[in-house]
């Protein structure tokens, strides 16, 4: 218990102090507050991601062998370690969100400024205050130690996260009409099929044969609060992946006009 409380305290120091790191550490053409903060943010979500899918890929490869009850007790001290940042992130939200309206967020207090960011962003200000409370007491004491391969699978899901977050960079540094751009905005599509998308195939399949049924057959086998969860995601993921192929092919479509009329001038 003290270890896992030490995993929790070290990620509300660790994920702040990597923020105004690298805040501090930007060049100086790097002027305005609202790009620091949004840069920074951005930079410690793409780290944190990138955290995830490691622990995910090397607890599935520890406990392929029975993905309900073999166990990788690091990934419990992992899950103390990420549970604070959706506190930090509120937080990195939160400054992106003042610094950008600095001119309307002047005369205001500072009760005033979190009440208008909360107005502002509701859902996912509840989405980061309330889902620690769930997903803490789920993934370290109601599972009673079960699925670890499962856990680990779903945490893989962030690998879209560092190519969303470097569109967001990219676009402060007024980079969005080049080649990086296009080929993030392709990588972006690509992780997003595979971490998204395919992953709820390969979660039904994997647990299929571990029951060694047909992969229809292990979908009904699933409890009913899972099939239920792995539908609505699949539904609402797919939605998103459509949206992220037409906003590829709108900025495709953008820098191939852009270097026609340079061509044509």
């Amino acid at each position: 218990m003290i270890e896992k409380l030490l995993f929790a305290t070290l990620g509300f120091v660790t994920y702040p102090t990597l923020y105004k790191t690298i805040r501090y550490s930007l060049p100086a053409s790097v002027v305005s507050d609202y790009s620091k903060n949004e840069i920074s943010g951005r930079s410690v979500s793409a780290i944190q991601a990138l955290t995830a899918v490691l622990v995910g890929v090397i607890t599935m490869m520890n406990t392929g062998d029975d993905i309900v009850y073999s166990r990788f007790i690091p990934l419990d001290y992992y899950v103390c370690f990420w549970i604070p940042y959706f506190y930090y992130d509120t937080w990195a939200d939160y400054k992106v969100y003042v610094s950008k309206r600095a001119n309307e967020m002047a005369d205001k207090d500072f009760l005033s400024r979190v009440k208008s960011f909360v107005k502002y962003q509701p859902l996912m200000v509840l989405h980061h205050f309330f889902l620690p409370m769930v997903y803490g007491p789920a993934l370290l004491h109601f599972r009673h130690g079960k699925g670890d391969y499962i856990i680990g699978c779903a945490i893989t899901m962030q690998a879209t996260i560092p190519f969303i977050s470097l569109r967001h960079i990219l676009l402060q540094v007024e980079m969005r009409h080049t080649t990086l751009y296009i080929v993030n905005g392709l990588l972006l599509a690509v992780s997003f099929s595979i971490a998204r998308i395919y992953i709820w195939f390969h979660l039904v399949h994997t647990y299929a044969v571990y029951r060694d049924l047909p992969f229809i057959d292990g979908f009904l086998a699933l409890p009913t609060i899972c099939s239920c969860c792995t539908i609505g995601f699949f539904i609402l993921n797919s939605i998103w992946f459509v949206k992220i192929l037409l906003l590829v092919k709108r900025s495709s479509k953008e820098i191939l006009n852009l270097l026609k009329w340079s061509k044509s001038s």
